[in-house]
């Protein structure tokens, strides 16, 4: 049993090959840019591999196959796929794109906090008034059955995050603007730890994302280490998403030492197809067994999510192959590893 601890919303409906595509493409889109994107999109090992493996599923007519089983009833299709894979929990951040199907298997959803700060209300309020409304709607979301919070910050003003109450109150009146609004970086760092207080408060995990993501990330200020200071004492639990990579190694030692840090390696498995191995051997070089998940960043197309399991499965086996012959682990050990990255860890952490 697989419980993907980090996805969006997704749909299935049919699709021609170059939009299958592009629909799981991080880059632009062709009416983004005055450039080829289809290509690089079509020519990465992800897709490369996405194709193989749903030949392997559907026959060469994959495309006809797929739009076959889609047309007929698309939430059965979604269903085929998670059964296939062995998927039977998602926890779905809400905050890129929307519902727009019937999801046939349980999930949990995380409240994004910029989807609050990136709409600009807070800002029309004075400060103390603006903190009084984030804090009520992040309690207000734990009641209605959110599982926990997910932060985008590292898309923003990056993971060098500071506490300091004077700086946010006068980062708050800068008026300086990018493409997703006010900038505003101290605000926006006092409200992220003013999230991972109220997660502590109410007993939910938080999310931050770290590392590589799409075309809009910050690169250069999203390694996990940035957040040291910030997660060195915090008694809640903090997820890093996307296990910081390519810096996975720190979010490793990270969970290593501090024991509210967890990660997942959603987006690396399975946008980096051969990392599925790679990047588990050197996460488990030193991460607890305990603070380990699968996730695998789908979004829009439900074969993302599909692929990423069963790639993730493989390197899973590679790995205990590995330990085994190396005398590292017993049998027993292996079998709790497993146990608990694909299921038991995300279970207890997100309350299915």
């Amino acid at each position: 049993m697989i419980i993907d601890d980090h996805l969006h919303w997704f749909s299935a409906r049919p699709m021609n090959e170059k939009e299958l595509v592009m629909a799981a493409a991080e880059s632009w889109s062709e009416d983004e840019v005055n450039t080829d994107v289809y290509t690089m999109n079509r020519l990465r090992p992800f897709y490369i591999t996405l194709k193989k493996r749903l030949k392997g599923l559907f026959g060469d007519n994959f495309i006809e196959e797929r739009n076959k089983m889609v047309k007929d009833d698309p939430v059965n299709y979604v269903k085929f796929l998670f059964n296939d894979a062995g998927i039977v929990g998602l926890v779905i951040d809400e905050g890129f794109g929307k519902k727009e199907m019937e999801i046939p298997i349980k999930y949990k959803l995380l409240y994004r906090v910029e989807t609050l700060i990136d709409k600009g209300d807070l800002f029309l309020l004075s400060f103390d008034k603006a903190l009084e409304v984030f804090e009520e709607t992040l309690r207000r979301k734990i009641s209605e059955g959110y599982a926990g919070f997910k932060s985008i910050i590292a898309y923003r003003t990056g993971l060098k995050v500071s506490c300091d109450e004077d700086l946010a109150r006068a980062d708050f009146a800068s008026k300086r603007a990018e493409w997703f609004g006010r900038v505003s970086k101290g605000f926006r760092d006092f409200l992220l730890c003013k999230t991972l207080e109220i997660a502590k408060e109410l007993k939910v995990p938080v999310q931050i994302h770290t590392g590589a993501g799409d075309r809009d990330i910050k690169l250069e200020l999203t390694r996990p280490s940035y957040l040291t200071d910030l997660v060195r004492k915090y008694e809640g639990s903090v997820v890093f998403v996307h296990a910081g990579y390519p810096y996975h190694r720190e979010s490793a030692w990270m969970s290593y030492i501090f024991p509210s840090v967890y990660l997942d390696v959603s987006q690396v498995v399975p946008f980096a197809p051969l990392a599925s191995f790679s990047v588990l051997k050197e996460v488990y070089e030193v991460a607890p067994i305990n603070k380990v998940m699968f996730g695998s960043d789908a979004f829009r197309i439900p074969e993302v999510a599909w692929l990423a399991a069963h790639l993730a499965k493989e390197g899973f086996n590679e790995l205990k192959d590995e330990m085994e012959r190396r005398k590292l682990f017993e049998v027993e050990d292996l079998e709790e590893m497993e146990r608990r990255f694909f299921y038991s860890n995300a279970a207890r952490l997100y309350n299915f």
